[in-house]
């Protein structure tokens, strides 16, 4: 019996560790003994908010307002917001109306009821207009309880919460013909270099350029990512074309992270608004480069002296046939990640296509990793 009675302490404690660490009722547990919705009075849970200068573009002559009761969640583009402000419905002062919403695929919405503030929050994911499964779609827990609400149709939204129901409408008011992000209004550099050495570093804003901001080592072969302070978010990243495949390498399938191929000290920027990530090496004369030839074929490159560590050479024998004479330059690649985006250089007119070289022969490549330069000649 004591046994017994040890084993349900036990494993009452842990339950109601686990709905602590939830933050949330993620299982939409009722409220007391009544599964009724909850009655919230506008008088009492209404707060009028005053758009800043800093603030996304609201409407210019409307009134805005934040909840202490209500929150609608979103994530947008890796950022999680709580509690946007909102304004009402004219003719139904129970609607809140979250206008302009810029949503993209993979984005989620849901709303939070907080009956005490300072306890555990109750989850609500409730599409107001069944029709709307064209824009997004509910997504389950494990359990089968509803989670949150996915975007599959990307696009500009007016989001309608009724407090009666807390049910959402989703009203698409246009496309997306140029992305906008919510601003971030806090940020932080992760470099992950194994599951032991996992580092966070706070960024400043550099208000003139709308630039966050931090000069750091990063190992070469490390990822990096961006989120808040509050380790809630974890930003998409948009990598400009010429660092794709030179000095890092981006998943589009994995967004939020950045591979990076070299090894040194960087001011590391994030722009707050398009969440643009920029990479400035300050050391390239000290910094550490990897080179093989090929993917993962044993055949690591060696700098050609210590004081050069960008500098590679490599000899190949191009074999043709008389049908195709033509031979693929070889492959060069990281430590992780797609092969180098190398730019051929060919005084002599030896390539064709900056991808073949043309004639049968044996060649020396010189590939220097400070320009992402391969340079051919003939030996």
């Amino acid at each position: 019996m004591k046994n017994k009675l040890l084993c349900l302490l036990l494993a009452t404690a842990m339950l109601l560790s686990m709905l602590l660490l939830a933050g949330c009722d993620i299982f939409n547990i009722p409220d007391d003994d009544d599964d009724q919705f909850p009655q919230i009075d506008n008088s009492v849970d209404l707060k009028e908010y005053a758009p800043t200068p800093s603030d996304d573009v609201y409407v210019e002559g409307e009134t805005y307002y934040t909840s202490n009761a209500v929150h609608l969640v979103t994530e947008v583009n890796g950022n999680y917001t709580v509690n946007r402000p909102f304004t009402l419905d004219k003719d139904n002062v129970n609607k809140r109306i979250y206008s302009n919403v810029y949503l993209y695929e993979e984005d989620f919405v849901q709303v939070i009821y907080y009956k005490d503030f300072n306890d555990l929050g109750k989850l609500y994911v409730v599409l107001a207009d069944q029709t709307d499964t064209q824009y997004v779609q509910i997504r389950n827990s494990t359990d089968g309880s509803p989670l949150q609400i996915d975007v599959v149709q990307q696009g500009v939204y007016n989001l309608i919460l009724d407090i009666t129901t807390f049910g959402i409408d989703f009203v698409k008011v246009d496309d997306i013909q140029t992305p906008v992000y919510e601003k971030v209004a806090s940020c932080e550099l992760s470099i992950h270099v194994s599951m032991d050495d996992h580092t966070y570093w706070p960024m400043t804003l550099d208000e003139s350029t709308n630039e966050y901001f931090v000069e750091r080592y990063i190992p070469c072969g490390a990822s990096i990512g961006f989120g808040n302070q509050s380790r809630t978010s974890r930003y998409n990243l948009t990598v400009p074309f010429e660092m794709q495949n030179t000095i890092a390498y981006y998943d589009s399938v994995n967004k939020g992270s950045l591979q990076v191929h070299v090894g040194g000290t960087y001011k590391v920027y994030f722009n707050a608004k398009t969440y643009v990530v920029r990479l400035e090496l300050q050391n390239p004369d000290t910094a550490t480069y990897y080179y093989q030839v090929e993917w993962q074929q044993g055949n690591v490159l060696t700098p050609v002296g210590n004081q050069t560590p960008y500098l590679f050479e490599y000899q190949f024998v191009a074999q043709g046939k008389p049908t195709d004479p033509y031979v693929d330059i070889p492959s060069f690649f990281p430590m992780l990640g797609w092969k180098y985006s190398l730019t051929v250089v060919d005084p002599d007119g030896l390539t064709a296509y900056d991808a073949y070289i043309k004639e049968s022969g044996t060649y020396k490549l010189t590939i220097n990793l400070k320009d992402f330069t391969l340079t051919v000649a003939r030996v």
